[in-house]
């Protein structure tokens, strides 16, 4: 759903005053049944309170803004907030009163920047917190339609700034530490909120050439979904535990997702034992009548849609077309009690039908939104984020004593960007600082001035600004320009056709080259993959930074970074391609593998040379890693290992122990990645050319060591055959870490199908 639209419901539901409240299950009518029993499981509790409703109550309960059941003591609930990077306007979340704002933290992207798992449940965890004191008073559910965690396969997708990145692993690992953070707190007995992954499965497109993410049919092999698009997923499920799932727009080969029983029931249930409810994206279950075509009548589009599994509908159709079904005996009242049960079930272990004096989540307020320790974070994973691409002779950080009685000039479209800053799926912000607050915050008190001009729009053909731009540069000892794209370029409902940095941008940096005394500053503000091969060439751009979405802080952060108040160790969560891409590859293509029609996708199989490669970043000190070369074993034998193991995937084949050293003169954080490039299996199956496997994000001092230890498992050597088999393969799977080759581990004896 778009966030004009978001806005109109938050607007609409907040002067019709349609806040949440909760069920009296102390004096109210619910008081005497069993759903406020609290010696009875959830599931119990669930089944009495559904089995006292009538149908049509039954089928108001089925959509997001449920009405209540006055004669059973239920009220209204409206199950759409969220929450990405930050409460987020919604239909269930309201800002104003004695709760204006709530902290804005970076766009995942970003987070998938830092590499730093600790950091992303930190974040969550205050998201959470903020979530249940607006919950307390009555201004957000306990539901929340977040994450999004589909991969960000093509650089024009305008909704991958929401997600870490391109790589499984990376957000597999990014999903575990977000939903533990948003639904683990201090009390186990309860979800502290209940999240939402989403959009299951294989979306990533909005609107291309024509094709919307509504009739849009995703063509993906078994290969591709098992080894790319499901990882993130079975982590979120299996292993985070969240409470729910999204069904998407978009069909896969055919089968719309909120109608595909095999992804819903056989994958999401069955093998990765969800426990929880599944809803729809918004309007997704009108779409397999109307955009698929899938069904031809609504009765029908209902029955397939809950016989699939989509418990929930975030629209209406179920409301006006339900009914009918249970009448032409497509669907039966059992079914309806499921999905129910589903829901109900989460709503339970939520705490809502509990007295809140035994809750320690129902004790949070007002004062504890936008504290002190959320606004340090908010500044602390806006740094983490930043990544270096380009800093020739040392030329940042800059450094005060040589500025004194300096001018620095900020020129650029995102030079005084605010609520941009923030992405998209935002809330409002207790304050903002843009990249101009940020200079002037930290050059306050110092003879040091700094100076902004515009100079052009983000995407704009006027150059009529252009003389004040060239003008102030003339004048200024420093000059910083500011670029980069925003949400009227990217953004949900919008893909990008050109992944060029605007024309009207490079123009005026060419410009600014001509006049400036010293080399440009570049900061690129994104939330995407941009060809900035002119600036990472030019001899007159000195250094390059990628800023991405920063949030609420960010302005601070990226001055800080500039001068050298803190030390940039952002990695690339994408590849950065070449403009030309988009001409090699339509979105419509899902395979990430090269061929005819691709040269491939990802890191793990991109065939170009890329601009800037994923997990590219570079800092202001020197790193060097030793090992002992004793670490690698130089055989083992996979009879053996299965003896040993009894097929758990995450035994531990060996332990990679580095030693990483601060050789520089700054202290700073490194971002350690590992990774394998497995051996050929066969000409005609291509592996990957390397994949991430572990990562570790460790600070050290100046001349400080520190051992960082990656796990080899059986996970990691598996590869995907074309029909989606698990192979464990005999053969040489070299180790890199970074850009260094450490080792190799040999796996001898016969290849062996997994599963």
């Amino acid at each position: 759903m778009s966030v004009i639209v978001l806005l109109f419901f938050s607007v609409i539901l907040q002067i019709n005053g349609q806040y949440p409240s909760f069920p009296d299950c102390q004096a109210g009518v619910l008081s005497s049944f069993p759903i406020c029993n609290q010696s009875l499981t959830s599931r119990e509790r669930a089944a009495d309170l559904i089995n006292r409703m009538t149908v049509l109550e039954k089928i108001s309960q089925m959509i997001t803004t449920a009405e209540g059941v006055p004669r059973l003591g239920l009220p209204k609930y409206e199950w759409w907030s969220e929450a990405l990077h930050g409460l987020a306007y919604s239909p269930g979340v309201f800002f104003g009163g004695d709760l204006p704002a709530a902290s804005s933290f970076p766009m995942p992207i970003n987070l998938g920047a830092t590499f730093n798992m600790r950091l992303i449940h930190q974040i969550a965890s205050i998201i959470s917190t903020e979530a249940r004191a607006f919950n307390n008073e009555g201004r957000a559910g306990l539901t929340f339609f977040t994450p999004n965690i589909n991969i960000f396969r093509d650089p024009r997708w305008g909704r991958g700034q929401e997600t870490p990145g391109e790589d499984p692993f990376l957000t597999s690992q990014y999903v575990y530490a977000l939903i533990q953070g948003l639904q683990r707190g201090d009390d186990e007995r309860y979800l502290k909120i209940a999240a939402n992954c989403k959009h299951f499965d294989a979306y990533d497109l909005e609107n291309w050439n024509g094709t919307d993410r509504h009739h849009f049919n995703a063509i993906v092999s078994d290969q591709d979904l098992v080894e790319t698009y499901l990882p993130p997923f079975k982590s979120c499920i299996q292993d985070a535990q969240v409470a729910s799932i999204m069904c998407s727009y978009n069909s896969i080969n055919g089968i719309p997702a909120c109608a595909h029983q095999f992804l819903l029931e056989t994958i999401a249930r069955e093998s990765f034992h969800l426990n929880g409810f599944v809803v729809s994206d918004c309007n997704a279950i009108s779409d397999i009548l109307h955009t698929h075509h899938y069904t031809s009548t609504p009765e029908q589009t209902v029955a397939v849609a809950l016989r699939a599994g989509t418990d929930l509908e975030c629209g209406v159709f179920y409301l006006f077309h339900m009914n009918d079904a249970l009448h032409r005996k497509l669907i039966n009242e059992t079914d309806i009690n499921q999905a129910l049960m589903r829901t109900y079930d989460v709503l339970i272990r939520l705490g809502w039908f509990d007295p809140p004096e035994q809750q320690v989540y129902r004790q949070l307020n007002k004062n504890n939104v936008d504290t002190g320790e959320a606004r340090q974070l908010s500044l602390v994973s806006a740094q983490e984020s930043i990544v270096l691409l380009k800093n020739i002779n040392g030329s940042l950080p800059l450094d005060f004593n040589q500025l004194t009685n300096k001018r620095i000039a900020l020129i650029g479209p995102t030079a005084d960007a605010t609520i941009q800053m923030q992405g998209i799926y935002h809330g409002r912000a207790p304050f903002l600082v843009d990249p101009l607050g940020g200079f002037k915050n930290i050059t306050a008190g110092k003879p040091i001035g700094v100076d902004y001009a515009r100079g052009c729009g983000i995407s704009s053909h006027s150059e009529r600004d252009f003389a004040a731009a060239v003008r102030l540069a003339q004048s200024s000892d420093i000059v910083i320009f500011f670029g980069g794209i925003d949400h009227t370029i990217e953004r949900e409902s919008v893909d990008r056709q050109s992944i060029a940095l605007p024309d009207i941008q490079l123009s005026l940096i060419q410009e600014l080259e001509k006049v400036t005394r010293s080399p440009l500053h570049v900061v690129i503000m994104s939330g995407s993959s941009l060809d900035l091969s002119y600036i990472r060439d030019s001899v007159g751009c000195a250094s390059l930074i990628w800023m991405g979405y920063p949030g609420q802080s960010g302005g601070l952060a990226v001055a800080s970074v500039v001068f050298g108040q803190y030390n940039p160790a952002g990695r690339l969560p994408v590849t950065f391609y070449p403009a030309s891409y988009v001409n090699e590859v339509s979105m419509f293509n899902m395979q990430l593998r090269p061929s005819a029609n691709s040269p491939g996708r990802t890191y793990k199989f991109y065939t170009g040379k890329a601009i800037y490669e994923f997990g590219y970043g570079l800092s202001y000190t020197t790193f060097n890693y030793t090992w002992d070369n004793r670490t690698f074993i130089s055989a083992y034998s996979i009879q053996s290992v299965m003896k040993q193991i009894n097929r758990q995937e995450k035994t531990i084949i060996s332990s990679i122990r580095i030693n990483v050293t601060n050789t520089g003169s700054m202290n700073g954080d490194d971002v350690v990645l590992a990774y394998v490039t497995p051996p050929n299996v066969s000409s005609e199956q291509i592996a990957p050319f390397k994949q991430l496997f572990g990562f570790e994000r460790v600070h050290l001092k100046v001349n400080e060591t520190k051992e960082v230890c990656f796990t080899f498992t059986v996970e990691t050597a598996l590869l995907v055959a074309r029909n989606a088999s698990k192979w464990l393969h005999s053969g040489s799977y070299r180790i890199i870490i970074g850009q260094q080759h450490i080792g190799v581990i040999q796996l001898q004896g016969q290849t062996i199908r997994w599963v």
